[in-house]
């Protein structure tokens, strides 16, 4: 019988082709964090896994874990133990026994408040014009990207501030596949203002270097291509109750400040707030690669009532 770590690998080896790249690395960090609990348990081999275990994993999880991110880590740890039992490491009872909490629709599920985006924009634009900070925060709320597109692009050949636009390219042999790889791919046209603070960016901010693959990275710092914890680190730092100027009061860490938002919190608040600016659904999921279904069920974030008094606009009723 395999280990638990030799199990994880033979999971993860056969969700490759199954998952996009970034959701494999996503089930291998959720993984990461069970593996490290059994070893401090000293429990090694998966077949010695029972439900009492998975429980005492849970309550273990459950002091810094709300209640969406522990539903996901349970997710993902159930799809990897219905592995382990298809391949007769474990018994049927043990991915049965884990039942998912519900979703609280809080905390990392959050929204940010256009004027609240706005207001940082603003202050970037005063104090920290055309930073690494500034393009980052103008590209994720006006361009609704996901934190693999803003990582993908490069300075020079994906970037026409000039032409106001961005063009959205995959290229998973160097390190940058979008999520839905060439089905991803577009051109995305820029805010007048945007295109200008990414003009300024490169004439005078951005660091001048390359990655790994010899490639020029838009946003980048002194080691090369800004990685997707940087990106989610920044984003936590510019939106936590300290602001740009002060430090967090209610934590030690931005991410666990009550009023910091994700980067997918970014996105999500701004195709809210296109769909609320009356834009046309089939033309915003071009624009944000996502389907319309999606977009209703999962990016929409407007209350009945708010969707009610904007047809009673449109209609004029």
């Amino acid at each position: 019988m395999p280990s638990v770590p030799e199990a994880i690998e033979s999971y993860l080896t056969t969700r490759e082709s199954e998952l996009s790249d970034s959701s494999v690395q996503n089930h291998r960090y959720q993984l990461k964090q069970f593996h490290g609990w059994t070893r401090g348990e000293e429990l090694d081999g998966v077949a010695s896994l029972d439900p009492i275990d998975v429980m005492r994993f849970r309550r273990y999880r459950s002091n810094d874990l709300n209640s969406n991110t522990m539903y996901n880590q349970l997710s993902v740890l159930r799809l990897f133990l219905r592995f382990a039992h298809r391949m007769g490491w474990v018994g049927e009872e043990l991915p049965e026994s884990i039942v998912l909490p519900k979703r609280d629709g809080s905390a990392r599920d959050r929204s940010i408040d256009p004027d609240r985006v706005a207001g940082l924009l603003d202050q970037l634009d005063t104090y920290q014009y055309a930073s690494r900070e500034h393009v980052i925060l103008s590209l994720l709320w006006t361009a609704g990207l996901r934190i693999g597109a803003l990582r993908a692009l490069d300075a020079r050949r994906d970037v026409h501030p000039r032409d106001r636009f961005i063009d959205l390219v995959d290229r998973p042999e160097t390190g940058t596949p979008l999520k839905n790889g060439a089905g991803s791919e577009r051109e995305v046209n820029l805010h007048g203002w945007v295109a200008q603070v990414i003009d300024d960016y490169l004439a005078d901010r951005r660091i001048d270097t390359v990655c790994e693959y010899g490639r020029e990275p838009l946003i980048t710092s002194d080691s090369g291509r800004y990685s997707r914890t940087s990106v989610r680190r920044t984003v936590y730092s510019l939106t936590d109750c300290g602001g740009l100027t002060g430090s967090c009061d209610c934590s030690d860490r931005s991410s666990m400040c009550d009023r910091s938002v994700s980067p997918h919190d970014i996105r999500r608040s701004s195709i809210s707030a296109w769909l609320d600016d009356g834009q046309s659904p089939d033309l915003l999921a071009q624009r944000f690669d996502v389907s319309t279904d999606t977009m209703d069920k999962h990016y929409d974030i407007r209350s009945e009532s708010d969707k009610r008094e904007l047809r009673r606009d449109a209609f004029d009723l």
